[in-house]
């Protein structure tokens, strides 16, 4: 809240804020079940019922979930952006070995930004496409109304239809798992790419020690290195470590590929919403048609 907009609201409305833990399975933890609600008192709640309530908390948790992968891999890019892993790979290549980990880097980059590419397309369907234009239907059909009832019913057909039009309905359930699995792998990508910074600037770090101990031999007319003085950044990797990373960044491009092709296969078998949009969306260069993912040739679904 305090690095958001609604610290300059009232504090009338921030004190209604709530913190709330929601049911969850075993493998869920943190901040994959924390959620925030609005508390409300009559007579407000004859529009914003308990009913409305759990769909605004369904809502709210599927947003703060796209946010956090979003914000996941922006740290991802804060962290080896095209400069730092240029420098990395000039530093700590040498041989083949650190010519793996520099392949790795530049992976790596390109996963991500394929990732990014992804989220920032599905994350515009939501805020645009779904909840702007459903907040503008409401509002019109809020100015038509002429008593309590009907706004009511359009409140309920707001909420409706950003419910169902957000894959959150239960037509959906499918399709939305498959999009959550999609995030895990995300985030799971975000831990390897600190693994691999982490090990790339250990490398660096090592050689550059290295050439400080032989300045400082030189200066003081020590001549001759000791032993691993003269070592190569090769020399200070650990050739089994970098080996199984490798094995482990194809597997997590091998599994988003994956994930990637069964969600955008399932989108249009959701006949009640707006698929077509959503697939030129996140397709709109024919990138994934290309290398034979989702179900090809959006204009052919048309």
């Amino acid at each position: 809240v305090r690095s958001s907009s609604a610290q300059t609201d009232s504090s009338e409305f921030l004190d209604r804020l709530r913190v709330r833990l929601m049911a969850h399975l075993n493998e869920e933890v943190g901040w994959d079940v924390f959620t925030l609600e609005y508390t409300l008192t009559p007579p407000l709640t004859t529009i914003f019922t308990e009913h409305a309530m759990s769909k605004y908390l369904r809502v709210f948790n599927f947003l703060w979930r796209l946010k956090r992968v979003e914000h996941a891999l922006c740290s991802t890019w804060q962290t080896m952006k095209p400069t730092v892993t240029h420098v990395l790979s000039r530093d700590a290549v040498n041989g083949a070995t650190g010519g793996i980990l520099a392949d790795m880097l530049r992976r790596c980059h390109s996963l991500r930004g394929e990732m990014h590419n992804f989220m920032s397309n599905f994350q515009y369907y939501v805020m645009f496409e779904i909840l702007e234009t459903s907040w503008a239907e409401f509002e019109q059909a809020m100015e038509e109304s002429k008593d309590l009832d009907a706004i009511i019913a359009s409140h309920d057909v707001f909420l409706d239809t950003v419910v169902q039009k957000a894959l959150l309905g239960s037509k959906s359930q499918l399709v939305l798992q498959t999009l959550y699995s999609l995030f895990e792998v995300m985030m799971s990508f975000r831990e390897f790419a600190d693994e691999l910074y982490d090990l790339a600037t250990e490398v660096v770090a090592k050689k550059a020690a290295a050439r400080a101990r032989i300045a400082e031999r030189e200066k003081n007319q020590q001549w001759g290195t000791m032993v691993g003085e003269d070592s190569t950044a090769e020399d200070f990797l650990d050739k089994d470590a970098v080996h199984d990373m490798k094995r482990r960044l194809s597997d997590l491009a091998a599994l988003y590929s994956r994930q990637v092709d069964g969600f955008l296969n399932l989108l249009p078998l959701q006949t009640h919403v707006d698929v077509q949009f959503l697939l030129f969306r996140l397709d709109f260069s024919e990138y994934y048609a290309s290398k034979g993912v989702g179900p090809g040739d959006v204009a052919m679904l048309t």
